[in-house]
């Protein structure tokens, strides 16, 4: 059986059971999980949820997240522009044409399917036409490139005279205290760039507020710290699956920038991610020469646009 949720108090309800189905994709990502999503929801959503549902034998099988975007005519998977992965859980194509059918009566006359990663089922659809999109540079462990091994110990050196380094792992005592740090750094960062940084947009720190308590819970996140002497000089915040880390947002004090505190850092989560079996480390969307250091190689994420029945019945 197949519904389409359209309220915001069911979509709500519709966690637990959403944590099980998540649970049992070994393909997803952190980015299809409530645990992301319905904080997301919180902060961006605009009230018109459409999410397909499939229930199999009374337990969910398959789950298809989007919602309205009114003002601009079109819906979006619930997650767009914060994740870097959006997709379907189960199999998409009993859900897709029921979500359709029921946008013909909604205010839309497009659906874009955007970053979706190169393993998504809903690439099996063929009336959809898929375009790529957005680089995501991947890094296969424990593959690290000779210059980088040759940097890590140079900086490592160098933190050690300056009153040696250690890494700090936040759990759910010091989860607020962790952020925060990472807050700091990372708009410190940019506005010495003279650029805002993401967290500068209330929304989105609003989002991470939210987020990170559960997802940390759900042993989805991962934010440490590096301190040089006592000094918070880096912060990394990354997402956890199985085999898998995704870096998504880092900081660092520009005033510690002769141990390269950010390289540091990286290099003892991967180091920690390797040795905990993990075999892939997502750099996420773009193509920051940083990556390509690291020894992280492109892989693209599709796009693609649909009309409902409507809209192109009338055109």
């Amino acid at each position: 059986m197949i519904e389409v949720i359209e309220t915001d108090p069911d979509l709500a309800a519709l966690a637990p059971e959403w944590a099980a189905l998540w649970q049992r994709c070994p393909a997803a990502t952190p980015f299809q999980s409530p645990h992301w999503l319905l904080p997301w929801w919180r902060q961006f959503g605009t009230g018109m949820p459409r999410v397909a549902v499939e229930r199999r034998g009374g337990a969910l099988g398959g789950l298809l997240p989007l919602y309205i975007l009114p003002g601009e005519r079109k819906a979006l998977p619930i997650g767009a522009g914060t994740a870097d992965y959006l997709d379907a859980l189960g199999d998409p194509a009993p859900l897709l044409p029921q979500l359709l059918a029921r946008l013909a009566d909604d205010p839309v006359d497009q659906l874009d399917l955007i970053e979706v990663p190169p393993w998504s089922r809903l690439l099996e659809i063929a009336d959809i036409d898929w375009h790529q999109s957005s680089p995501c540079p991947v890094l296969t462990l424990p593959d690290l490139p000779a210059g980088i091994r040759r940097k890590l110990r140079m900086n490592r050196h160098r933190a050690d005279r300056a009153g040696g380094w250690s890494v700090e792992t936040a759990d759910a005592a010091n989860l607020h205290a962790s952020l925060e740090v990472l807050v700091h750094l990372h708009q410190s960062r940019w506005m010495a760039e003279g650029l805002p940084g993401v967290l500068a947009d209330p929304m989105v720190l609003a989002f991470w507020r939210d987020a990170a308590p559960g997802l940390l819970a759900a042993g989805l996140l991962r934010l440490q710290l590096l301190r040089v002497g006592r000094v918070a000089a880096a912060a990394i915040m990354a997402l956890l699956a199985p085999g898998r880390l995704f870096f998504y947002l880092s900081g660092f004090d520009v005033t510690q920038s002769f141990v390269s505190p950010g390289t540091l850092l990286l290099g003892a989560m991967l180091e920690q991610a390797n040795a905990e079996g993990r075999t892939e480390a997502h750099f996420l969307r773009g193509r920051e020469a940083y990556k390509y250091a690291w020894g992280a190689a492109d892989r693209l994420n599709y796009a693609g646009r649909l009309a409902p029945p409507r809209a192109s019945s009338a055109r």
